[in-house]
């Protein structure tokens, strides 16, 4: 579990409690009627843009950003690169029960394919559009989060022009105005701050997630791709070694001399 986003959010609060409950300004900062307009609007919207089988998909979307599944490519490598090693030397039998141990979807299923005397070309294409496909997954959160953000302005506006209304329509009471305006301007607060400190972060988060993901599962594709072909163990190492930081380099080498 990535704790930063946790520790994120806890700047946050942390921010508000000192700038408006410290200083005694919660009232002015709490107005039920601009509350329900951002966040009854958000609801709203987003009932409207998203059909059920896309809302469905909002706890995925959050388990991904709040427990993201823990990907160690450092050990994901040290494993082709031993089943590279073990193929040449005792055959493709020898790897079943490696590959009835392995957790990792991605690698059982590429392993699998190499023990079956898949073509390699197949095998890439598979791994491409499982990839491809896992993105697509994630660019629909992306763009969830990303149009709530959009939207949660607008609706804060809208809490404003309310708010103005009423305000214009009490000019007659002095003492009314000064209330008034506070409660307008509280809406625009609501709206701008879910869209900036909320949904735009998760919508990024999300996409940093998605792009982690694929670079971890590239670089595992051409040491897959590697063993399909054949090629002695030396050659996948190499290759893999060539597409990672210098600073797992040292790590792996260090890894395989031990």
């Amino acid at each position: 579990m990535d704790i930063s986003i946790f520790l994120g959010f806890l700047v946050i609060a942390g921010i508000f409690y000192e700038t408006i409950v410290a200083v005694g300004a919660t009232k002015l900062f709490f107005s039920p009627h601009a509350f329900i307009v951002v966040v009854g609007g958000i609801l709203a919207v987003t009932l409207i843009n998203f059909p059920f089988s896309q809302m469905k998909m909002i706890g995925v979307w959050f388990r991904v950003l709040f427990f993201p599944k823990t990907r160690n490519h450092r050990a994901d490598i040290l494993f082709l690169i031993k089943m590279s090693y073990k193929i040449h030397r005792q055959g493709l039998p020898s790897i079943e029960q490696d590959i009835n141990d392995t957790k990792d979807n991605f690698l059982r299923y590429a392993m699998m394919q190499i023990q079956q005397k898949t073509d390699p070309i197949h095998i890439r294409l598979m791994l491409r559009e499982m990839v491809d496909s896992s993105e697509k997954r994630h660019e629909m959160g992306i763009h969830y989060f990303e149009q709530i953000a959009k939207y949660a302005p607008g609706l804060a506006l809208v809490g404003t022009l309310l708010g103005l209304v009423q305000l214009l329509s009490h000019l007659d009471d002095p003492k009314s105005v000064g209330p008034n305006m506070a409660t307008a301007l509280v809406a625009t607060f609501y709206g701008v701050g879910a869209s900036n400190l909320i949904f735009l972060p998760l919508a990024d988060r999300l996409r940093v997630a998605s792009y982690t993901e694929r670079l971890h599962k590239e670089i595992l594709i051409e040491g897959i791709m590697s063993i399909a072909k054949g090629e002695l163990p030396i050659v996948v190492r190499e290759k893999i070694y060539s597409l990672v930081t210098e600073k797992d380099r040292v790590y792996l080498k260090k890894k395989e001399t031990n």
